[in-house]
């Protein structure tokens, strides 16, 4: 088995025990704070970079990998955006007030939009290179309809948070 491939194999694991985490983490329950909402974000956002560098070597290991492969790393990622989503979900609809009224409300607001609004448009084009069934795909039709109640919410709390001091010219 070539190297590319063995290192692929441990990556799927690691992706396999990180989406675990991160369906415990929404097992918990809404996150209480600002700084832990962040901390469940980072550990998303490094399994979102796991498959991406998975899927990066995925020609180099060519036929030495199984054939349904890619389509289950791409079911990792739509499984990985079904539970941040329900995660964030849960907190911008009872945000605590650090993310209402803080000054730096606005950005982590504007930055949760802007990936948001990103993965919306990357969804459908997942969903039909990803082969999944019916149910599978009712369920993340569910998380496409949280994403978009998601960007309602921050827009309205965009609306409502601190807007950043800008210096005149």
């Amino acid at each position: 088995m070539a190297k590319v491939t063995q290192i692929v194999l441990r990556m799927a694991r690691k992706l396999t025990d990180d989406i675990a985490v991160l369906g415990r983490l929404r097992a918990a329950g809404r996150p209480k704070t600002f700084p832990r909402f962040r901390e469940i974000r980072s550990a998303y956002l490094d399994i979102q970079g796991l498959i991406f560098s998975i899927q990066e070597r995925l020609e180099e290991a060519g036929n030495e990998l199984p054939s349904n492969f890619p389509q289950w790393v791409l079911r990792q990622k739509l499984t990985a955006i079904a539970m941040f989503t329900d995660i964030s979900h849960a907190f911008v609809s009872d945000p605590p007030i650090a993310l209402t009224s803080s000054l730096g409300a606005f950005d982590v607001l504007e930055a949760e939009q802007k990936a948001f609004n990103e993965t919306l448009h990357t969804f459908d084009t997942m969903l039909l290179e990803a082969g999944i069934d019916d149910k599978t795909a009712d369920e993340l039709d569910a998380t496409r309809s949280k994403i978009e109640q998601i960007l309602g919410m921050i827009e309205t709390l965009l609306v409502r948070s601190p807007k950043i001091l800008k210096e005149f010219e």
